[in-house]
């Protein structure tokens, strides 16, 4: 007797499904983070070995990125994304179990390629099965569910090394994902997987053709600040001027960090509803600007309170200017091309995560914190500005 048919999900339960492929599979690098100097001292790597070890893994997301995406336009979606959570998942759990560096540098690049292919995708499924008028809301909760996600792949990773061991956290790192994976077969988010017929979505040829290329430069550039602030600033700079200026210990960190994100989590879902009522530059121009002087200022931040309040204010400020350009990219884009074009921005973005910490702390040592704080504020408002001017052309 056969098994009965699997019972597809409701609409909200079926974009929390999606939102948690996406979000597990972040975990899979972010639960690994607190095992790998471990590792790599175990196979007798020196810490600039390290170094090459962890950008492996980005180099492996910056290769995936945009041939991902593209190939979601041929694709049929719910295999493609469930067989590279698969892989991605198994290919985690393997690496504890690398004999050398060259298996562990190749599993870690494989990772890394398998690991942005599924964000990739899964992002774009997401923007073209999402209701148009709810695009907002979808995306607010997505940012929402990556925040959580995130923050639970470091604690997994740090409990599980305590208790177990490194090759069980590269177990358990694989884990939520398979729990993902099966909570959309036995109820499936049936809604994203029927994609829009390529033909009836209103675009062909390239992503960066006609009227559409502008918008796709201020994506670009707003995918490529966001992460070069971010990279360079809270895992650069903020740790630095926290502890050598502004006087706080790793604890005091760890909490003014935390209120950033308590101050994300509320944000996000009141942007989310504003952005289906239509806002797109009136949000973008506000949160460019408190974004970039909140940055700006932490130069000169000497006083644990003021770090603190800056911190807050910049975390806030990229959470909501990082509803829109999800939307965007489903609005003037089309189902064809949403692959290509989230793509491209997160291969952007990623080289603003490479160039960043490399760019301002280097700025840091030879002209002081206030120059680096400067040059993160001045980069990442250029782009604001940039993607709300553009935002007010008509779309194509």
């Amino acid at each position: 007797m056969s098994a009965a048919p699997r019972r597809a999900a409701g609409p909200g339960e079926q974009t929390l499904l999606l939102c948690a492929l996406i979000a597990t599979a972040q975990m899979t690098w972010g639960a690994v983070v607190p095992v790998l100097p471990g590792v790599a001292e175990r196979q007798g790597l020196g810490v600039g070995a390290l170094g090459v070890l962890i950008a492996a893994f980005a180099v492996g997301r910056i290769l995936a990125n945009i041939p991902a995406g593209a190939a979601l336009a041929r694709l049929p979606a719910r295999p493609y994304l469930s067989g590279a959570l698969l892989a991605l998942a198994l290919v985690t759990a393997g690496t504890g179990w690398a004999d050398g560096t060259i298996a562990l540098l190749v599993l870690r690049l494989i990772a890394g390629a398998l690991g942005g292919a599924v964000v990739t995708v899964g992002f774009a499924v997401l923007l073209r099965g999402a209701p148009p008028q709810r695009r907002g809301r979808v995306v607010a909760i997505a940012t929402v569910v990556q925040l959580t996600g995130a923050a639970a792949g470091s604690v997994l990773g740090g409990v599980v090394l305590a208790a177990a061991g490194e090759r069980a956290v590269f177990v358990c790192a694989a884990v939520p994902a398979l729990l993902a994976l099966a909570w959309d077969r036995w109820r499936p988010a049936a809604g994203y997987w029927r994609a829009p017929a390529p033909q009836d979505d209103g675009a062909s040829g390239p992503a960066w053709a006609g009227a559409a290329l502008p918008v796709l430069i201020g994506l670009v550039l707003v995918s490529f600040a966001t992460f070069f602030a971010r990279f360079a600033g809270e895992q650069g700079l903020m740790p630095v001027l926290a502890y050598e200026q502004a006087g706080l210990d790793p604890v005091g960190l760890g909490l003014a960090l935390a209120a950033g994100t308590v101050a994300s989590l509320g944000v996000i879902p009141v942007v989310g509803r504003w952005v289906d009522r239509g806002a797109r530059r009136r949000l973008v121009w506000p949160a460019a600007v408190l974004g970039a002087l909140a940055l700006a200022a932490l130069g000169g931040a000497d006083r644990p309170w003021s770090f603190i309040v800056l911190v807050v204010l910049y975390t806030a400020a990229t959470s909501a200017l990082g509803v829109v350009p999800g939307v965007v990219t489903a609005e003037r884009f089309g189902a064809r091309r949403t692959g290509a074009v989230v793509g491209l921005t997160r291969t952007a973005g990623d080289a603003g995560a490479a160039a960043g910490p490399i760019v301002v702390l280097g700025v840091a040592e030879g002209a002081g914190f206030a120059a680096a704080a400067l040059l993160l504020g001045a980069v990442f408002l250029v782009a604001g500005a940039h993607f709300a001017l553009v935002l007010g052309r008509r779309a194509g």
